[in-house]
Protein backbone atom coordinates (compact mmCIF):
# COMPACT_ATOMS: atom_id res chain seq x y z
CA UNK A 1 0.00 0.00 0.00
CA UNK A 2 1.31 3.66 -1.05
CA UNK A 3 1.64 6.07 1.50
CA UNK A 4 -1.62 7.39 2.61
CA UNK A 5 -2.89 10.81 1.26
CA UNK A 6 -5.39 13.27 2.24
CA UNK A 7 -6.98 15.96 0.46
CA UNK A 8 -8.73 18.82 2.74
CA UNK A 9 -11.72 20.65 1.32
CA UNK A 10 -14.60 22.64 3.16
CA UNK A 11 -17.80 20.85 3.46
CA UNK A 12 -19.21 24.22 2.11
CA UNK A 13 -17.04 23.80 -1.01
CA UNK A 14 -18.61 24.32 -4.66
CA UNK A 15 -15.39 21.89 -5.72
CA UNK A 16 -16.74 18.61 -3.84
CA UNK A 17 -17.17 17.10 -7.18
CA UNK A 18 -14.40 18.46 -8.35
CA UNK A 19 -12.62 17.15 -5.64
CA UNK A 20 -13.66 13.72 -5.84
CA UNK A 21 -12.69 13.86 -9.27
CA UNK A 22 -9.14 14.90 -8.22
CA UNK A 23 -9.41 12.07 -5.80
CA UNK A 24 -10.05 9.31 -8.58
CA UNK A 25 -7.21 10.25 -10.98
CA UNK A 26 -4.58 10.91 -8.72
CA UNK A 27 -5.74 7.48 -7.28
CA UNK A 28 -5.45 6.19 -11.22
CA UNK A 29 -1.70 8.01 -11.83
CA UNK A 30 -0.27 6.55 -8.36
CA UNK A 31 -1.20 3.32 -9.44
CA UNK A 32 0.35 3.05 -12.36
CA UNK A 33 3.96 4.56 -11.25
CA UNK A 34 4.03 2.61 -8.14
CA UNK A 35 2.11 -0.26 -8.89
CA UNK A 36 -0.01 -0.15 -5.94
CA UNK A 37 -3.44 1.45 -4.77
CA UNK A 38 -3.09 4.82 -2.90
CA UNK A 39 -5.37 5.15 0.35
CA UNK A 40 -6.67 8.81 -0.50
CA UNK A 41 -9.15 10.20 1.73
CA UNK A 42 -11.46 13.23 1.38
CA UNK A 43 -11.51 15.20 4.95
CA UNK A 44 -12.95 18.27 6.12
CA UNK A 45 -10.99 19.15 9.22
CA UNK A 46 -7.64 18.06 10.32
CA UNK A 47 -9.49 16.23 13.14
CA UNK A 48 -9.96 13.52 10.09
CA UNK A 49 -6.35 12.83 9.10
CA UNK A 50 -5.38 9.53 8.82
CA UNK A 51 -1.98 10.14 8.49
CA UNK A 52 0.55 10.55 5.35
CA UNK A 53 0.38 13.76 2.92
CA UNK A 54 -2.13 16.85 2.67
CA UNK A 55 -3.55 18.49 -0.01
CA UNK A 56 -5.75 21.51 0.87
CA UNK A 57 -8.34 22.93 -1.63
CA UNK A 58 -8.04 26.07 -1.55
CA UNK A 59 -11.47 28.54 -2.73
CA UNK A 60 -13.47 30.85 -0.52
CA UNK A 61 -15.66 28.69 1.36
CA UNK A 62 -12.25 27.57 2.99
CA UNK A 63 -11.23 31.21 3.54
CA UNK A 64 -14.08 31.97 5.17
CA UNK A 65 -13.79 29.07 7.74
CA UNK A 66 -11.62 30.89 10.34
CA UNK A 67 -11.60 28.22 12.74
CA UNK A 68 -9.85 25.50 9.65
CA UNK A 69 -7.49 28.66 9.01
CA UNK A 70 -5.92 28.59 12.44
CA UNK A 71 -5.66 24.80 12.45
CA UNK A 72 -3.81 25.15 9.22
CA UNK A 73 -1.48 27.47 10.29
CA UNK A 74 -0.65 25.23 13.57
CA UNK A 75 -0.09 22.40 10.90
CA UNK A 76 1.90 24.22 8.95
CA UNK A 77 4.23 24.99 11.62
CA UNK A 78 5.80 21.60 11.52
CA UNK A 79 4.31 20.12 8.14
CA UNK A 80 4.47 21.38 4.61
CA UNK A 81 1.39 20.32 2.55
CA UNK A 82 0.21 21.19 -1.25
CA UNK A 83 -2.23 23.51 -2.01
CA UNK A 84 -4.99 22.97 -5.19
CA UNK A 85 -6.32 26.28 -6.56
CA UNK A 86 -9.37 25.37 -8.96
CA UNK A 87 -9.37 28.65 -9.45
CA UNK A 88 -7.44 31.97 -8.85
CA UNK A 89 -8.50 33.57 -5.17
CA UNK A 90 -9.46 37.62 -5.61
CA UNK A 91 -8.47 38.31 -2.50
CA UNK A 92 -5.46 37.95 0.37
CA UNK A 93 -4.95 34.93 1.45
CA UNK A 94 -3.15 34.05 4.69
CA UNK A 95 1.11 34.49 4.75
CA UNK A 96 1.69 30.95 5.61
CA UNK A 97 -0.30 29.57 2.68
CA UNK A 98 2.32 30.86 0.39
CA UNK A 99 5.26 28.73 1.84
CA UNK A 100 3.42 25.70 0.59
CA UNK A 101 3.36 24.66 -2.80
CA UNK A 102 0.55 25.38 -5.33
CA UNK A 103 -1.29 23.73 -8.38
CA UNK A 104 -3.56 26.05 -9.97
CA UNK A 105 -5.51 24.30 -11.82
CA UNK A 106 -6.61 27.37 -14.50
CA UNK A 107 -5.00 29.16 -17.22
CA UNK A 108 -5.08 32.73 -18.12
CA UNK A 109 -6.08 33.75 -21.42
CA UNK A 110 -3.99 37.00 -23.10
CA UNK A 111 -6.52 37.27 -26.06
CA UNK A 112 -9.83 37.32 -23.68
CA UNK A 113 -8.26 38.75 -20.46
CA UNK A 114 -9.63 36.26 -18.63
CA UNK A 115 -9.01 33.14 -16.55
CA UNK A 116 -10.11 29.82 -17.74
CA UNK A 117 -10.50 26.79 -15.51
CA UNK A 118 -8.74 23.63 -17.09
CA UNK A 119 -10.48 19.94 -16.64
CA UNK A 120 -10.15 16.38 -16.93
CA UNK A 121 -12.76 15.89 -20.02
CA UNK A 122 -11.83 19.43 -21.59
CA UNK A 123 -10.84 19.30 -24.96
CA UNK A 124 -7.89 21.15 -26.63
CA UNK A 125 -5.36 22.59 -24.48
CA UNK A 126 -7.90 23.06 -21.04
CA UNK A 127 -7.30 19.30 -21.02
CA UNK A 128 -4.19 18.69 -21.88
CA UNK A 129 -2.85 21.14 -18.86
CA UNK A 130 -5.29 19.82 -16.76
CA UNK A 131 -3.49 16.37 -16.91
CA UNK A 132 0.15 17.70 -17.23
CA UNK A 133 -0.64 19.32 -14.07
CA UNK A 134 -2.19 16.44 -12.09
CA UNK A 135 0.59 14.38 -13.05
CA UNK A 136 3.25 17.26 -11.80
CA UNK A 137 0.93 16.45 -8.46
CA UNK A 138 1.43 13.09 -8.69
CA UNK A 139 5.24 13.11 -9.44
CA UNK A 140 5.45 15.17 -6.24
CA UNK A 141 3.47 12.84 -4.03
CA UNK A 142 4.76 9.79 -5.21
CA UNK A 143 8.97 9.68 -5.94
CA UNK A 144 9.91 6.62 -7.69
CA UNK A 145 13.14 5.14 -6.51
CA UNK A 146 15.46 7.95 -8.63
CA UNK A 147 18.38 6.20 -11.11
CA UNK A 148 21.94 7.22 -10.13
CA UNK A 149 23.50 9.69 -12.62
CA UNK A 150 24.14 13.17 -11.97
CA UNK A 151 22.26 15.72 -13.67
CA UNK A 152 23.61 17.09 -16.76
CA UNK A 153 22.60 21.06 -15.19
CA UNK A 154 21.25 22.43 -12.49
CA UNK A 155 18.43 24.95 -13.45
CA UNK A 156 16.82 27.79 -11.24
CA UNK A 157 13.16 28.73 -12.99
CA UNK A 158 11.71 31.68 -11.10
CA UNK A 159 8.47 32.17 -10.15
CA UNK A 160 6.24 34.05 -12.61
CA UNK A 161 2.98 35.91 -12.98
CA UNK A 162 -0.25 34.33 -13.86
CA UNK A 163 -0.01 34.61 -17.85
CA UNK A 164 3.24 32.65 -18.19
CA UNK A 165 2.44 29.72 -15.32
CA UNK A 166 1.53 27.19 -17.89
CA UNK A 167 4.84 28.30 -19.95
CA UNK A 168 7.12 27.95 -16.58
CA UNK A 169 5.54 24.53 -16.11
CA UNK A 170 6.08 23.34 -19.53
CA UNK A 171 9.72 24.45 -19.44
CA UNK A 172 10.48 23.00 -16.37
CA UNK A 173 8.41 19.94 -17.38
CA UNK A 174 10.87 19.62 -20.33
CA UNK A 175 14.10 20.18 -18.44
CA UNK A 176 14.01 17.60 -16.26
CA UNK A 177 12.92 15.11 -18.70
CA UNK A 178 16.30 16.19 -20.84
CA UNK A 179 18.08 15.01 -17.26
CA UNK A 180 18.14 18.55 -15.73
CA UNK A 181 17.72 19.81 -12.14
CA UNK A 182 15.41 21.94 -11.06
CA UNK A 183 15.28 24.95 -8.26
CA UNK A 184 13.42 25.68 -6.73
CA UNK A 185 12.84 22.52 -5.24
CA UNK A 186 10.43 23.97 -2.41
CA UNK A 187 7.70 26.90 -2.53
CA UNK A 188 9.86 29.84 -1.36
CA UNK A 189 9.39 31.50 1.77
CA UNK A 190 6.80 34.43 1.73
CA UNK A 191 8.52 36.82 3.56
CA UNK A 192 11.40 39.01 1.27
CA UNK A 193 14.35 38.49 2.70
CA UNK A 194 13.93 34.97 3.79
CA UNK A 195 12.62 34.64 -0.20
CA UNK A 196 16.01 36.64 -1.55
CA UNK A 197 18.56 34.80 1.12
CA UNK A 198 16.67 31.60 -0.19
CA UNK A 199 17.08 32.53 -3.78
CA UNK A 200 21.01 33.71 -3.13
CA UNK A 201 21.45 30.05 -1.75
CA UNK A 202 20.12 28.64 -4.66
CA UNK A 203 21.91 30.40 -7.33
CA UNK A 204 24.71 30.18 -6.00
CA UNK A 205 24.27 26.48 -6.09
CA UNK A 206 23.34 26.44 -10.24
CA UNK A 207 24.45 26.50 -13.78
CA UNK A 208 21.49 28.02 -14.86
CA UNK A 209 18.76 31.02 -14.20
CA UNK A 210 15.58 31.70 -16.18
CA UNK A 211 13.60 34.72 -15.61
CA UNK A 212 9.85 34.75 -17.24
CA UNK A 213 8.99 38.15 -18.14
CA UNK A 214 5.00 38.45 -18.41
CA UNK A 215 2.15 40.92 -18.85
CA UNK A 216 0.21 40.04 -15.58
CA UNK A 217 3.51 40.56 -13.56
CA UNK A 218 2.52 42.59 -11.05
CA UNK A 219 5.74 42.46 -9.03
CA UNK A 220 7.93 44.43 -10.77
CA UNK A 221 10.59 45.63 -8.56
CA UNK A 222 10.40 42.26 -7.28
CA UNK A 223 11.62 40.35 -10.05
CA UNK A 224 14.05 43.23 -10.47
CA UNK A 225 15.70 42.62 -7.01
CA UNK A 226 16.11 38.89 -8.23
CA UNK A 227 17.73 39.62 -10.82
CA UNK A 228 20.10 42.15 -9.18
CA UNK A 229 21.05 39.38 -7.11
CA UNK A 230 21.28 37.21 -9.85
CA UNK A 231 23.52 39.58 -11.55
CA UNK A 232 26.05 40.10 -8.88
CA UNK A 233 26.66 36.53 -8.50
CA UNK A 234 26.79 36.03 -12.00
CA UNK A 235 29.75 39.04 -12.00
CA UNK A 236 31.40 36.94 -9.12
CA UNK A 237 31.36 33.64 -11.03
CA UNK A 238 32.66 35.26 -14.01
CA UNK A 239 36.22 35.46 -13.14
CA UNK A 240 35.85 31.27 -11.94
CA UNK A 241 35.70 28.15 -13.50
CA UNK A 242 31.47 27.36 -12.84
CA UNK A 243 29.79 30.83 -14.38
CA UNK A 244 25.84 31.16 -13.68
CA UNK A 245 24.19 31.82 -17.29
CA UNK A 246 21.60 33.63 -17.24
CA UNK A 247 17.99 34.01 -19.50
CA UNK A 248 15.40 36.46 -19.27
CA UNK A 249 12.52 35.50 -21.47
CA UNK A 250 9.85 37.39 -22.97
CA UNK A 251 7.15 35.78 -25.29
CA UNK A 252 6.64 36.99 -29.16
CA UNK A 253 3.43 39.33 -28.95
CA UNK A 254 3.64 40.43 -25.69
CA UNK A 255 0.71 43.02 -24.77
CA UNK A 256 2.32 45.20 -22.10
CA UNK A 257 0.74 48.58 -20.59
CA UNK A 258 2.17 51.65 -20.64
CA UNK A 259 3.83 51.10 -17.42
CA UNK A 260 5.18 47.68 -18.16
CA UNK A 261 6.46 48.97 -21.58
CA UNK A 262 8.45 51.40 -19.24
CA UNK A 263 9.58 49.02 -16.75
CA UNK A 264 10.70 46.21 -19.62
CA UNK A 265 12.32 49.07 -21.32
CA UNK A 266 13.90 50.53 -18.11
CA UNK A 267 14.99 46.30 -17.52
CA UNK A 268 16.67 46.39 -21.01
CA UNK A 269 18.97 49.12 -20.08
CA UNK A 270 19.75 48.61 -16.49
CA UNK A 271 22.96 46.49 -17.04
CA UNK A 272 23.58 46.06 -12.80
CA UNK A 273 20.95 43.73 -13.21
CA UNK A 274 21.54 41.79 -16.34
CA UNK A 275 25.17 40.53 -15.89
CA UNK A 276 25.21 36.99 -17.87
CA UNK A 277 21.82 37.37 -18.84
CA UNK A 278 20.86 36.84 -22.38
CA UNK A 279 17.62 38.62 -23.13
CA UNK A 280 15.25 36.15 -25.13
CA UNK A 281 12.34 37.77 -27.32
CA UNK A 282 11.18 34.36 -28.88
CA UNK A 283 8.58 31.09 -28.95
CA UNK A 284 9.49 29.69 -25.88
CA UNK A 285 10.66 26.25 -27.71
CA UNK A 286 13.56 29.01 -29.20
CA UNK A 287 13.90 29.82 -25.24
CA UNK A 288 14.20 25.96 -24.52
CA UNK A 289 16.82 25.21 -27.68
CA UNK A 290 19.15 28.48 -25.99
CA UNK A 291 19.09 26.53 -22.68
CA UNK A 292 19.71 22.87 -24.42
CA UNK A 293 22.74 24.13 -26.41
CA UNK A 294 24.65 25.11 -23.74
CA UNK A 295 24.29 22.13 -22.01
CA UNK A 296 26.71 19.33 -23.07
CA UNK A 297 23.96 16.44 -22.69
CA UNK A 298 26.69 13.48 -23.46
CA UNK A 299 27.35 13.05 -19.81
CA UNK A 300 23.91 12.90 -19.22
CA UNK A 301 22.91 10.74 -22.29
CA UNK A 302 25.80 8.11 -21.18
CA UNK A 303 25.01 8.13 -17.62
CA UNK A 304 20.80 7.18 -17.67
CA UNK A 305 21.06 3.73 -18.43
CA UNK A 306 18.54 3.78 -21.17
CA UNK A 307 18.54 2.50 -24.46
CA UNK A 308 20.14 4.87 -27.42
CA UNK A 309 18.33 5.48 -30.40
CA UNK A 310 20.88 7.62 -31.91
CA UNK A 311 20.70 4.82 -34.74
CA UNK A 312 17.48 4.33 -35.09
CA UNK A 313 15.11 5.36 -37.61
CA UNK A 314 11.70 6.54 -35.61
CA UNK A 315 8.56 5.11 -37.05
CA UNK A 316 6.15 7.14 -35.82
CA UNK A 317 2.42 5.86 -36.22
CA UNK A 318 -1.53 6.36 -34.14
CA UNK A 319 -2.62 3.86 -32.57
CA UNK A 320 -5.53 3.04 -35.22
CA UNK A 321 -2.18 1.86 -37.51
CA UNK A 322 -0.50 0.20 -35.46
CA UNK A 323 -0.26 -3.36 -37.71
CA UNK A 324 0.33 -1.28 -40.35
CA UNK A 325 3.29 0.20 -39.15
CA UNK A 326 4.73 -3.08 -37.26
CA UNK A 327 5.04 -3.77 -41.16
CA UNK A 328 6.89 -0.94 -42.41
CA UNK A 329 8.96 -1.49 -39.47
CA UNK A 330 9.54 -4.89 -40.00
CA UNK A 331 10.26 -4.45 -43.82
CA UNK A 332 13.31 -1.34 -42.83
CA UNK A 333 14.66 -4.07 -40.60
CA UNK A 334 14.84 -6.37 -43.42
CA UNK A 335 16.48 -3.27 -45.55
CA UNK A 336 19.26 -3.40 -42.31
CA UNK A 337 17.72 -0.53 -40.73
CA UNK A 338 17.17 -0.28 -36.85
CA UNK A 339 14.26 1.11 -35.90
CA UNK A 340 12.14 1.86 -33.21
CA UNK A 341 8.49 2.67 -32.58
CA UNK A 342 5.60 4.59 -31.47
CA UNK A 343 4.52 2.94 -28.05
CA UNK A 344 1.06 3.02 -27.18
CA UNK A 345 1.10 0.83 -23.56
CA UNK A 346 2.47 3.54 -20.77
CA UNK A 347 1.15 6.29 -18.94
CA UNK A 348 0.09 9.49 -21.06
CA UNK A 349 3.09 11.64 -20.00
CA UNK A 350 5.55 8.53 -20.03
CA UNK A 351 4.56 8.24 -23.30
CA UNK A 352 4.71 11.73 -24.18
CA UNK A 353 8.52 11.84 -22.63
CA UNK A 354 9.60 8.79 -24.47
CA UNK A 355 8.08 10.05 -27.77
CA UNK A 356 10.00 13.72 -26.90
CA UNK A 357 13.48 11.83 -25.90
CA UNK A 358 13.64 9.57 -29.20
CA UNK A 359 13.18 12.67 -31.34
CA UNK A 360 15.86 14.21 -29.68
CA UNK A 361 18.28 10.95 -30.62
CA UNK A 362 17.25 9.12 -33.59
CA UNK A 363 18.74 9.44 -36.73
CA UNK A 364 15.26 10.06 -38.78
CA UNK A 365 11.79 9.43 -38.98
CA UNK A 366 9.37 8.08 -41.16
CA UNK A 367 5.23 8.74 -40.79
CA UNK A 368 2.99 6.69 -41.42
CA UNK A 369 -0.31 8.15 -42.57
CA UNK A 370 -3.67 6.69 -44.18
CA UNK A 371 -4.55 10.13 -45.00
CA UNK A 372 -7.37 10.65 -42.13
CA UNK A 373 -6.51 12.57 -39.52
CA UNK A 374 -5.33 15.79 -40.14
CA UNK A 375 -4.90 16.96 -36.84
CA UNK A 376 -2.69 14.05 -35.95
CA UNK A 377 -0.28 14.78 -39.06
CA UNK A 378 0.25 18.72 -38.19
CA UNK A 379 1.03 17.86 -34.42
CA UNK A 380 3.46 15.31 -35.56
CA UNK A 381 4.69 17.34 -37.96
CA UNK A 382 5.04 20.38 -35.32
CA UNK A 383 7.01 17.75 -32.98
CA UNK A 384 9.63 17.06 -35.65
CA UNK A 385 10.21 21.21 -36.24
CA UNK A 386 10.14 21.76 -32.39
CA UNK A 387 12.75 18.73 -31.48
CA UNK A 388 15.58 21.57 -31.07
CA UNK A 389 13.23 22.83 -28.21
CA UNK A 390 13.67 19.23 -26.77
CA UNK A 391 17.38 19.59 -26.73
CA UNK A 392 18.00 17.91 -30.52
CA UNK A 393 21.06 19.79 -31.75
CA UNK A 394 21.74 18.23 -35.17
CA UNK A 395 19.56 17.79 -38.83
CA UNK A 396 17.63 14.91 -39.19
CA UNK A 397 19.15 12.51 -42.21
CA UNK A 398 16.30 11.35 -43.26
CA UNK A 399 12.15 12.52 -43.38
CA UNK A 400 9.82 9.94 -44.75
CA UNK A 401 5.91 10.11 -45.17
CA UNK A 402 4.03 7.07 -45.96
CA UNK A 403 0.71 8.19 -47.03
CA UNK A 404 -2.04 7.88 -50.08
CA UNK A 405 -0.56 11.29 -51.33
CA UNK A 406 2.09 13.65 -50.26
CA UNK A 407 1.14 16.88 -48.76
CA UNK A 408 1.72 20.60 -49.20
CA UNK A 409 4.17 22.71 -48.25
CA UNK A 410 6.68 19.85 -46.68
CA UNK A 411 9.54 19.49 -49.09
CA UNK A 412 10.15 23.12 -47.92
CA UNK A 413 9.54 22.64 -44.62
CA UNK A 414 11.86 19.72 -44.16
CA UNK A 415 15.29 18.79 -45.85
CA UNK A 416 16.13 15.20 -46.73
CA UNK A 417 11.95 14.68 -47.02
CA UNK A 418 10.40 12.10 -49.37
CA UNK A 419 7.23 10.87 -49.80
CA UNK A 420 6.45 7.01 -49.95
CA UNK A 421 2.68 5.97 -51.96
CA UNK A 422 1.18 4.12 -49.20
CA UNK A 423 -0.64 1.90 -52.20
CA UNK A 424 2.82 0.80 -53.20
CA UNK A 425 4.73 -2.14 -51.86
CA UNK A 426 7.09 -1.58 -49.49
CA UNK A 427 10.72 -2.64 -50.32
CA UNK A 428 13.97 -1.41 -51.36
CA UNK A 429 12.58 0.25 -54.12
CA UNK A 430 9.82 2.23 -52.75
CA UNK A 431 11.97 2.57 -49.70
CA UNK A 432 15.40 3.45 -51.06
CA UNK A 433 15.89 7.02 -51.04
CA UNK A 434 14.62 7.36 -47.80
CA UNK A 435 17.05 4.40 -46.56
CA UNK A 436 20.23 6.08 -49.18
CA UNK A 437 19.48 10.04 -47.33
CA UNK A 438 20.46 7.97 -43.92
CA UNK A 439 24.35 6.98 -44.61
Amino acid sequence: MAEGINILVDKKSPYLEWTEIIRQNLEGYIAKKSGVKAEINIVNGLESLKGGKLLAVLDEAILANQNLLKSLQSYAETNSFSVLEPMSINHDIPTYLYSQRKYEFYMYDAVEDTLLRTGHAKPGRLGAEYWAKLFDLSNSLYKAPEEKHTANAKIFVAETGIDLMVQRDNLIRDLKESGSEIFPKKTLPGDQVKKEEAIKQILNEVNYSVHLFGSSFNEFESMKSHNLIASKISEDRSKGDNPLTRFVWIPLGLKLSEEKKLAYESLKRDYDALHGAELIQAPLETLKTLIYNEINRSASISDTGHESYGDCVYVINEIASDEDAAKVEKELNTLGVKTVRSAFDQDDMDILSRHKRILRECTGCILYYPGNNKMWIKSTMDDIVKSPGYGRKKAYRSIGLISPKDLKGLHQRFDNYSHIDINKKLNSDSLGTFIKRLS
